[in-house]
């Protein structure tokens, strides 16, 4: 799925940027794989994916991805991508509009469009803080559409990760009031129910519906 994209051949676009984040790390990286958020959370990524979005897990990986559609954005920037991303000649025609996005359990993400490939880790500092650790590969293109398609992908995955950060601070903010409690996953959640499932297997601690005592993991 992924040999066609020529990892081998990709190049740094710019420096490693790190990314401090008020949350716990598993808070990210659960956000990263919920399928049913993008619909609610992300106005600019339902406009490009439609109704394509598509999530599935399978171990110790997760794979979500969708389709850029016809319909031109009423946005600026998503439409201008949409009518300016160029053909790459050594991706099949299936992934010549694709955005495909890989989590590797259980902190590591990668966002792989047709113009670029995004690398990140999702690093613990604390129980409540986190930093992400990313860095842009490409394959060299001169082509000035590819150089145009590859600003606007920056401008719309800036916004949906301002979107993203609005989303995990209000849950970081939940998990830490005194009402908080489990809510249902849906069954669509494959990703997030294959995650939570060896997480618990891992640390069975997990399993409680409240915090074990102070210190509990100094013993394991």
């Amino acid at each position: 799925l992924i040999a066609p994209y020529r990892f081998e051949e990709l190049r740094a676009l710019g420096r490693v940027t790190l990314r401090p984040r008020s949350v716990n790390w598993k808070t990210i990286a659960d956000n990263y794989s919920d399928g049913l958020h993008i619909a609610v959370a992300h106005p600019g990524l339902t406009r490009l994916f439609g109704r394509s979005y598509g999530v599935e897990s399978e171990q110790y990986v997760d794979r979500m991805w969708g389709t850029i559609v016809e319909q031109p954005s009423s946005k600026f920037s998503e439409r201008l991508y949409q009518r300016v991303l160029p053909r790459v000649d050594y991706l099949p025609a299936e992934a010549q509009r694709r955005w495909l996005y890989f989590k590797l359990w259980p902190n590591v993400a990668f966002d792989i469009y047709p113009d670029q490939i995004d690398f990140m880790q999702f690093l613990p500092v604390s129980a409540t803080s986190t930093t992400i650790r990313e860095i842009n590969y490409a394959i060299p293109d001169k082509r000035r559409e590819m150089k145009v398609a590859r600003h606007l992908n920056w401008r719309i995955n800036r916004r949906v990760n301002a979107e993203d950060t609005a989303l995990i601070t209000r849950v970081q903010q939940g998990i830490a009031s005194a009402s908080f409690t489990h809510g249902p996953l849906g069954e669509s959640e494959v990703c997030l129910r294959s995650s939570g499932r060896r997480m618990r297997a891992l640390i069975p601690e997990a399993r409680l519906r409240s915090p074990p005592a102070a210190g509990w993991s100094q013993n394991r």
